[in-house]
C-alpha cells in the first residue's frame, strides 16, 4: 500500500456530495451484524444503497441518528452519520476511529488515531481544527484500515439504518 492516497480524501467525499456536517466511524472487525447490534441498530429498518442514495438523508431534520454502513476494507467496517445526532460508538474490544467536521462553526476532531505507528509524517499535533485538517486524517485512517478512499470505494452499495427506538430512549 502506497504511504499516500492518489486524490485528496475529503476532496472525493465532497465532489461525493458530503458538504454538510460530517461524522464517520471506521470500526475494526468484520461482522457487521455484531456491529449494528453493538451501535444498537434497528435491523428492520434497512435499505441497501449507495453513497448519492444515502445522502439524500441529510439535512431531512430527523432525530434519529441514519448511518450508511458496509465493509470498508478486510477487518474494518464504515459507518457515516448521514442524518440525527451523533452516535455512541461504545463499541468494546473494538477499535474505532471517528472523525467530525461541524462546517457552520468550521470545527474538526478525531479519535482513535493517536498513538498509532506509521503516522509521523502526518500533521497529526492536535486532535481538534478545521476542514483542512481532515484530509491528513483520513490519510491516516486509511493507512491503519489497509485502504484509501477511492471512487470505486464511493460507488459501493452499503447499508442504510437508523439507531432503533429503544436505544434513544432514555
Amino acid at each position: 500500500m502506497e504511504l499516500f492516497p492518489e486524490e485528496s480524501q475529503w476532496g472525493l467525499l465532497t465532489a461525493a456530495g458530503l458538504r454538510e456536517d460530517f461524522q464517520a466511524m471506521w470500526i475494526e472487525g468484520d461482522d457487521i451484524d455484531a456491529i449494528a447490534a453493538g451501535l444498537k441498530l434497528d435491523p428492520t429498518a434497512t435499505l441497501e444503497c449507495d453513497l448519492a442514495t444515502a445522502l439524500r438523508w441529510s439535512g431531512v431534520g430527523a432525530r434519529t441518528p441514519i448511518l450508511w454502513m458496509g465493509e470498508h476494507s478486510p477487518g474494518w467496517t464504515f459507518a457515516l452519520v448521514v442524518a440525527g445526532s451523533s452516535v455512541d460508538q461504545s463499541l468494546p474490544d473494538r477499535r474505532v476511529f471517528d472523525l467530525w467536521y461541524l462546517r457552520e462553526i468550521g470545527e474538526f476532531s478525531g479519535s482513535g488515531l493517536y498513538g498509532e505507528e506509521g503516522l509521523d509524517d502526518l500533521d497529526l499535533n492536535d486532535d481538534q481544527g478545521d476542514e483542512d485538517d481532515l484530509d491528513p486524517h483520513l490519510i491516516a485512517v486509511g493507512r491503519l484500515t489497509g485502504r484509501f478512499i477511492d471512487r470505486d470505494w464511493l460507488a459501493e452499495r452499503r447499508t442504510l439504518c437508523r439507531v432503533s427506538a429503544e436505544a434513544r430512549t432514555p
